[in-house]
């Protein structure tokens, strides 16, 4: 179970971790851009529409069974929760902060990592918090396409009709859930207090 759990984390953490390099770069440098930012979005929406099973099982001809699939998945379906909110944090940083950090004479780039970006930081962590827990829940799915983590409990549990291995698989997720969604409430809480 332990050695589940674990898996299970590692499999969500990567995935958001690549969304998060993925989705943050490209909101910040399309935030101000609407021409390009709406269709990224449109797109990355779009994404995120299509069915997780369907997304699996496309993913499972092309690349394979196991964590690689599932990892693919878990991370189309992050980005899109990463890159809105981090386009809305930067969209909501009010006017007159933006003219004092123009006032400084800081290059555009400057400006946006050194003063908007933590300014954004509590939307981003909200972003963040509901793709992790997003990839919690989808990483489950993955014991369907011989992905590890809690999933592979669940889907054995399943096959078997063994009752504890189900509950024991769906308590880890729940659990797994309810430290996520503390983890970020507590960083969301912290970067609005500074």
């Amino acid at each position: 179970m332990i050695s589940a759990i674990l898996a299970h984390i590692l499999l969500c953490a990567v995935a958001v971790a690549i969304a998060a390099a993925i989705a943050v770069p490209s909101a910040l440098a399309l935030a101000e851009r609407p021409k390009f930012e709406r269709p990224l979005s449109a797109l990355l929406g779009a994404l995120y529409t299509v069915p997780s099973l369907a997304l699996l099982a496309v993913l499972v001809r092309f690349v394979g069974l196991g964590d690689t699939s599932v990892e693919i998945a878990l991370v189309a379906y992050a980005l899109y929760a990463i890159f809105r909110s981090t386009v809305v944090g930067i969209r909501a940083i009010p006017a007159e902060q933006r003219e004092v950090a123009a006032a400084l004479g800081l290059p555009a780039w400057r400006r946006r990592l050194r003063i908007e970006l933590p300014l954004a930081m509590p939307a981003i962590l909200s972003g963040l918090r509901i793709a992790t827990l997003g990839s919690i829940a989808l990483a489950t799915l993955g014991g369907y396409v011989g992905g590890g983590g809690l999933g592979s409990i669940v889907f054995t549990g399943f096959a078997l009709q063994n009752r504890t291995m189900l509950v024991e698989g769906a308590l880890g997720v729940v659990a797994l859930a309810l430290l996520g969604e503390f983890v970020f409430r507590a960083l969301e809480f912290r970067t609005q207090r500074l």
